[in-house]
């Protein structure tokens, strides 16, 4: 799509899925949302659907319905402005249009402000360096140390001659002349410096001597220097219909983007055009019967033309074409201009559904050619349907030449209430180097075929199962042989769906059989067992839940963040007064203003090969729903009881196999464990007249971190009382005594063992519902039962207020 349309549509929320001129399904990403394509296709995202994304942690879930293969292929599309300068933005456009011609056109243009960084302040130096290096990033790099005075909360270091070489060396004197130094990791043997130390919130470095010249390590104090750009596109558009049967849509775009406003050097290549031409011309028109259409399309793109998002939008186009590099990296801006052709005849029944064959030919100026025939079809015949989509491709570069046909087909025969289908797919790709005639890392060959049954309606209550048989071939000796086969066996139910119960089942088991004595065989199992049950007109609701994954887990790493004094959760204390911040000295702040830091989690790349078991059962008993029968007491009405039990293991996976009991303990296998126990007694909830609640909690986790496992019970006792009186005083009273354990692997400081209570009384005047006046008293008693023996005793009392209007304005103070 142009980037008027682009345009037309940013304000909105999406993504949206969009038919293009020739029934691409495309997908507009906007407003930060993101799509994952799985084997080129688009999956859902959600809780209850697909995939969940954790911004924290920059990693994908996949559900346990969904399960991930070696054997897929995942992409995650996302659009996203880094804010390096102050940036302009501004668009604009018009239409004009008739009955059969209309025209539009528009313009975008982003600048940063060159003089107005954001994420670096560049000294004079830098922006010398910037205007020297032209649009090579790999010059853009300057020597990052600047002299800062000493400060405990940062990594400093001062220089030091080692054998007659100037090197950083950390110290945290404060007399010394100090410098804060950003290390990049250039590469192995590329750098002569390397992490010391990992248990401070910031990595320390060390300076390692050279050997016969070559550097022994992989990091260098310097940083990366990101230049100002600027990219502008102008577009004009149109459609034109000569005819009934004619139609032409043309579009045609200029773009001018530069990588760097502090060079006037590499600016010959900033500037590139972009042109689309597409004829449809009905043979035969029938809208009862089949109709007939022919197609043409032509696509121009100079090397040069760029555009807000990539200017091809089939999530794979570059593997469709063998585009991609045996490396991976895509390098289609190196091809040259661009020259996509396409051709081909349509033929479409308003019931039937639709049949096409398209030929495509792609060429790149420089060093592509390639042709590739498409055959699609989406057809109903009463109670038989069928779905192909095969395509075969020959194409040569300056470096290869490779042939890759693929091919997936799908038939399902209704019949009554039941269906049974099948499916066939196959791929065949076999690129060859021109000069030594050796078959690339790309090339590779599978064939997969499937069987399914299902009984039912697949929207209410049905079952399917289904079993899939796949061979895939590898490069072994430049041949392409069998490395492994995989069988996959699969129920998909929803069993029981109505008023009162709720019963779906979920299946998948794989085992992976490897041809090579240096690969182990594979055995995943991924289920998900949903049951939900009303009894007694709704009185009692229960919910289980029950998966299991094969999957792995992270190593996590962190890092604690300085934030502004009452904005962060931890504080640090430097017990071992080395003036250095490491992990283990940081503790969960016990009054706001101390809480200067945040705990931020790390990319991490170390993952272990895990199984998971998650049991989750919630039960609620809620006799208020009966309040207007007379046979129920009117105490019993006013008692409400939900209990909650969740137990979520996950267990080293040792020789693929899996034990799908969630109650066993796997000893030192067990790598993540979150077990609560949770009942909660209410009386009269939620109406402030004698409310009491009494709540219980058993809670045991172990997370899996860089620096070793750590283990956290909670043992908790909690007595609520809430009464209202003479209409505007409301009295609250809360008690809570209980056990609080944790066990650190490595860090024997973060070991405790405490024995907890407290005493909360509170006593509020309300003025009105969103004004109080509050008087307030607490007790807390801890003692450490290991260790040190540490034991707490704290009053506190104060007074409180909340005053505000009309969701306008609002004033609160406290004092204690």
């Amino acid at each position: 799509f142009t980037s008027s349309q682009f345009i037309a549509q940013e304000g909105n929320q999406g993504p949206y899925k969009l038919q293009g001129p020739n029934n691409e399904l495309f997908v507009l990403i906007v407003s930060g949302s993101e799509v994952v394509y799985v084997n080129g296709v688009p999956v859902e995202r959600g809780e209850n659907k697909d995939y969940i994304i954790d911004y924290n942690a920059g990693e994908i879930f996949f559900n346990s319905t969904f399960p991930i293969t070696s054997e897929m292929r995942i992409t995650v599309d996302y659009q996203y402005s880094e804010r390096n300068y102050s940036r302009i933005v501004a668009y604009g456009g018009g239409k004009y249009q008739s009955e059969k011609f209309s025209i539009g056109a528009s313009i975008y243009s982003e600048n940063d402000a060159k003089n107005q960084p954001l994420q670096q302040n560049l000294s004079t130096e830098q922006a010398d360096i910037l205007a020297d290096a032209g649009d090579d990033k790999t010059q853009m790099v300057a020597a990052s140390e600047i002299p800062e005075a000493f400060n405990e909360n940062r990594i400093l270091y001062r220089k030091e001659l080692i054998n007659g070489v100037e090197a950083f060396v950390f110290s945290n004197n404060p007399d010394d002349d100090l410098f804060s130094v950003k290390f990049t990791l250039v590469g192995e043997n590329q750098g002569n410096y390397i992490i010391s130390n990992t248990s401070a919130i910031n990595n320390i470095f060390e300076y390692v001597e050279p050997i016969a010249g070559v550097p022994q390590g992989n990091y260098e104090p310097v940083i990366q220097l990101v230049a100002p750009t600027k990219l502008q596109i102008a577009v004009v558009n149109g459609s034109f219909i000569p005819s009934e049967n004619t139609s032409i849509y043309f579009e045609g775009a200029g773009s001018k983007n530069d990588l760097n406003l502090f060079s006037n050097l590499d600016d010959d290549d900033n500037d590139g055009l972009a042109g689309k031409l597409n004829i449809n011309q009905s043979i035969i028109k029938n809208d009862s019967l089949w109709s007939l259409i022919a197609m043409g399309d032509a696509v121009l793109i100079h090397k040069d033309f760029r555009n807000i998002q990539r200017v091809n939008k089939r999530a794979e186009f570059n593997r469709d074409w063998n585009l991609d590099q045996p490396s991976g990296t895509q390098l289609i801006n190196d091809f040259g201009n661009q020259t996509l052709l396409s051709s081909g005849l349509q033929l479409i029944h308003p019931k039937k559904g639709t049949a096409n064959y398209k030929f495509e030919h792609l060429n790149y100026s420089e060093n592509f050619n390639g042709n590739r025939h498409v055959l699609f079809a989406n057809l109903n015949f009463k109670n038989l349907s069928i779905y192909s989509n095969s395509s075969a491709l020959s194409a040569n570069s300056s470096t290869s030449k490779s042939n890759f046909v693929r091919s997936f087909n799908r038939i399902i025969y209704n019949f009554k209430k039941n269906w049974i289908g099948s499916k066939i797919a196959m791929e065949s790709n076999e690129q060859t180097e021109t000069v030594t005639q050796q078959l690339t890392p790309l090339s590779q060959k599978f064939s997969s075929y499937e069987m399914f049954y299902g009984i039912g309606d697949s929207t209410k209550v049905f079952a399917e199962v289904g079993y899939i048989n796949r061979v895939n071939d590898s490069i072994r000796n430049n041949e392409l042989v069998k490395v492994n086969t995989s069988n996959t066996y699969y129920l998909k139910s929803q069993l029981i769906k109505n008023k009162q119960t709720n019963l779906s089942v979920f299946i998948n088991y794989r085992k992976l059989n490897s041809n090579e004595e240096s690969f182990d065989d594979e055995n995943s199992l991924n289920s998900r067992f949903l049951y939900n049950q009303k009894l007694f007109q709704q009185v009692i609701n229960w919910n289980t839940v029950f998966e299991t994954n094969s999957g792995t887990l992270p190593q996590q790493d962190f890092t604690y963040v300085e934030v502004d004094e009452g904005q962060g959760a931890y504080t640090w204390i430097d017990y071992n007064e080395n003036g250095i911040q490491e992990l283990e000295e940081f503790e969960i702040a016990q009054f706001q203003d101390q809480g200067t830091y945040v705990r931020v989690l790390l990319p991490n790349q170390i993952f272990i090969k895990t199984h998971q078991n998650r049991l989750s059962q919630l039960l609620t008993i809620n006799p208020q729903v009966l309040s207007s029968s007379k046979n129920t007491s009117s105490f019993w009405r006013k008692l409400y009881n939900q209990t909650s039990y969740l137990i979520d293991k996950k267990i080293r996976r040792e020789n693929d196999g899996f034990d799908i009991n969630p109650f066993k303990d796997y000893g030192d296998n067990q790598l993540g464990l979150n077990l609560s126990f949770r009942n909660v007694l209410f009386f009269n909830r939620g109406k402030q007249r004698y409310t009491t609640s009494y709540t219980y909690l058993s809670n045991k986790s172990k997370n899996l971190l860089s620096v070793g496992s750590i283990e956290n019970n909670i043992k908790s006792h909690q007595l609520n009382f809430v009464h209202k009186f003479e209409e505007s005083w409301l009295l609250n009273v809360l008690y809570d005594f209980g056990n609080r354990e944790s066990v650190s692997e490595n860090f024997v400081s973060k070991n405790f063992n405490l024995d907890e209570s407290s005493f909360n009384p509170k006593l509020s005047y309300l003025f009105n519902d969103n004004s109080r006046f509050d008087i307030f008293y607490q007790y807390a008693n801890k003692e450490n039962s290991i260790g040190e023996q540490e034991n707490l005793r704290q009053q506190k009392y104060g007074l409180s207020f909340s005053f505000a209007k009309n969701q306008k304005s609002a004033i609160n103070g406290e004092i204690n």
